[in-house]
């Protein structure tokens, strides 16, 4: 009886240290450790691989694309490792962004939306990490569809984040953060359901602005993408600090 009762209480002791230690994770930022874990070995993945073919890249190779989708600027080649390890630098960011917020608690009961958005932008950044490589070996063409792929990804994350923001709580990191919304937790509620609309309209406008970048000249581009970026969040700001004056109106 003593031995099993023994054995029993090692092994709860295990179990719930190892499940302590998911849950403080989870608890500090909002993403599991398991999730942590497959991340940063993809991100180390992505820059050894990168680091791996660099030697057969040629000394000059594509790393901007214009309107027309056609390359327009070059790199040297170590220019590629270093996109290919801006995921892992932005992945050790996320990691210390809701530990240091002092609402970080926000981060764990605003569901999954934190770490929906840490897979989603990790992923996206590895895969336009390889653009200058698949380029330069023939993978994908070096006109058309580059800007097409980056426009569309994301346009792709800002309709996700747009479909998640209005579950994110009030923290001073993440989401819509207007002076009027972090001061009021009524107005940090309806500012975020109005800015997850304009995330979508953004998003999707960033697409079809990708697929009809062709027709005009980066001039153009740049500006299209300017007013949509800057009009959506004026509308944003515009629309929490009507929620406040009318609410400070009505308490007069």
């Amino acid at each position: 009886m003593n031995k099993e009762t023994g054995m029993n209480k090692e092994t709860g002791m295990n179990k719930e240290t190892g499940m302590n230690k998911e849950t403080r994770d989870v608890r500090a930022t909002g993403v599991s450790l398991r999730v942590w874990i497959v991340l940063i070995v993809l991100c180390l993945v992505n820059v050894a691989t990168h680091l791996i073919v660099m030697p057969s890249l040629p000394a000059q190779i594509p790393t901007h694309w214009g309107a027309d989708g056609a390359v327009d600027g070059w790199g040297p080649r170590w220019m590629a490792s270093a996109l290919g390890a801006l995921p892992l630098a932005f992945l050790v960011m996320f990691h210390v962004v809701p530990r240091i917020d002092p609402k970080g608690e926000a981060y764990r009961i605003s569901g999954k939306f934190y770490q929906g958005f840490v897979i989603a932008f990790t992923l996206i950044m590895c895969a336009i990490g390889w653009l200058c490589e698949l380029t330069v070996w023939g993978i994908i063409p070096a006109r058309g569809v580059v800007n097409v792929a980056v426009s569309t990804a994301i346009g792709l994350l800002f309709v996700g984040i747009g479909n998640y923001l209005p579950r994110v709580k009030q923290n001073y990191t993440m989401g819509v953060k207007t002076p009027w919304a972090l001061a009021d937790p009524d107005n940090w509620r309806r500012t975020q359901r109005f800015g997850g609309k304009c995330f979508v309209v953004m998003g999707l406008g960033m697409v079809l602005l990708g697929l009809v970048a062709p027709l005009f000249s980066d001039s153009m581009v740049v500006v299209g993408i300017v007013v949509l970026v800057m009009g959506g969040t004026a509308a944003m700001y515009a629309y929490s600090y009507l929620v406040w004056r009318n609410a400070k109106r009505r308490s007069l």
